[in-house]
């Protein structure tokens, strides 16, 4: 029998933050209250289908992580957080290097992980008003939102496939995963000291095929009978949110030779994040718990 009160409650309470924070808020760091409902609903389902369900004291992390968005003083209660996801990288990685071979598999369920730390890094970063090489704090805090969603929640989906259709596609897959966010960081990072931005344009856009492939195995995956009509609804529907995220990301990315005056990191935190986040991260994650018959 699921457990609907851990399905419902951790949404309730980000919606409940989200009227309690007030429009200035809204308006300003809507990427913020993004990031408190990956902590709070993204990453637990996560780990729960990496095989690292959360203990139940987990719930106070992401906690302290959301009153130190409201209390600026006390950043370091999202240090918790950070701490967890960093602790839990590295014994996961010092457990793969003991096994005698090592898949794959194992490589993109750490390096999910690791996107998770690095996420709850850059967010420790912006609570703590630290920039790193000059960053914008925006930057900074729409940094630690994208490790969140299209770091940690797509290299989760992209274990999930491989274990449920291994293959050349979906290997092909996981060793994107792999690559896919290290050489989008390194573009951004390399645009902002003064390198040629074509480096950001093709990492970008490269990411933008990689998220194409999986849309089109996630739709694959809904037109499947063998998968309940939940899963198969869910897939689709967080597909279609990815495929118009992806494509606002592509547009974003070309804004050096075709700017839109539209696209701006204002109307993209907003459209752009929310169709990942709560459309394709969330329905898909939910879809994939309901298939590997995961306590939801």
């Amino acid at each position: 029998m699921p457990n609907y009160s851990k399905t419902i409650s951790p949404a309730l309470l980000w919606l409940a933050i989200v009227a309690l924070s007030g429009t200035e808020f809204l308006q300003n760091q809507w990427e913020c209250l993004l990031i408190m409902f990956a902590a709070l609903e993204l990453v637990p389902r996560g780990l729960r289908l990496l095989g690292l369900p959360p203990q139940d004291w987990y719930a106070f992390a992401p906690i302290g992580l959301c009153a130190a968005y409201f209390f600026t003083n006390y950043w370091y209660l999202a240090l918790p957080y950070l701490i967890w996801a960093v602790w839990l990288t590295i014994k996961e990685a010092i457990q793969i290097l003991a096994l005698k071979k090592i898949q794959l598999l194992d490589f993109v369920r750490v390096f999910a992980l690791g996107y998770w730390a690095t996420g709850a890094t850059f967010v420790v970063f912006y609570l703590a008003g630290f920039s790193p090489l000059g960053f914008d704090p925006v930057i900074v805090s729409l940094t630690g939102a994208h490790f969140h969603v299209a770091g940690f929640v797509l290299a989760v989906m992209v274990y999930c496939l491989m274990r449920e259709h291994p293959g050349t596609l979906t290997r092909t897959l996981g060793w994107a995963t792999l690559l896919g966010m290290p050489l989008v960081a390194a573009g951004i990072t390399g645009s902002q000291l003064g390198l040629p931005t074509i480096l950001e344009q093709v990492s970008a856009l490269g990411f933008v095929v990689f998220v194409l492939v999986v849309i089109w195995q996630q739709v694959d995956l809904s037109f499947q009978l063998k998968y309940s009509k939940t899963a198969r609804y869910l897939w689709l529907t967080g597909a279609g949110c990815l495929l118009i995220g992806a494509g606002l990301a592509g547009v974003y990315a070309l804004r050096f030779q075709f700017p839109i005056q539209w696209v701006s990191i204002p109307n993209m935190k907003i459209w752009h994040g929310t169709l990942n986040t709560l459309g394709f991260a969330w329905l898909s994650l939910i879809a994939w718990e309901a298939t590997m018959n995961y306590e939801l």
